[in-house]
């Protein structure tokens, strides 16, 4: 395990790689910047189901979403929003949030979604997709590497 710090390091190495990609020049600052933050928050996301910095900031992020949703009495995605905030909490340590299906289940819905819900096309939103799913694979790929594995060093 390479530690919040190091899987903000491996989601902005891994984030350089849309430079490489074609939409990448056209996309305003904000957009860049979108892209950055998504991919730091998709590397922390796998961790959320062990006592971490990540699932700190998961957890405090979904409680203010939540009670939003709750004041505007929204009430029906209030408790979906509860639902899958306790899923990688009851679940072990390297369960599900550290395989390669979750990596790309988890921004596909999410990408899929906004698609549905909002006017934009497939393509508006691809680089944000992207930054979701390289900041993912950076944790699920240092993770794997024995010298950012500290707990298997130990031994």
């Amino acid at each position: 395990m390479a530690g919040y710090r190091g899987h903000i390091g491996g989601a902005l190495l891994f984030c350089g790689l849309l430079y490489f990609f074609p939409f990448w020049n056209p996309l305003p600052v904000w957009g860049k910047a979108a892209c950055v933050g998504i991919a730091v928050l998709f590397a922390l996301w796998p961790d959320v189901d062990v006592k971490s910095k990540g699932q700190t900031i998961y957890i405090l992020a979904f409680l203010i979403i939540d009670a939003i949703l709750i004041y505007r009495q929204e009430y029906k995605r209030a408790a979906y929003l509860g639902f899958l905030i306790v899923l990688p909490i009851v679940s072990p340590h390297r369960g599900w949030t550290h395989s390669f299906i979750a990596m790309i289940l988890i921004p596909g819905a999410i990408y899929l979604a906004v698609i549905k819900y909002t006017e934009g096309t497939p393509k508006d939103y691809l680089p944000y997709f992207l930054a979701a799913l390289f900041g993912y694979a950076s944790h699920l790929l240092l993770d794997r590497i024995p010298l950012f594995n500290r707990k298997r060093n130990r031994r």
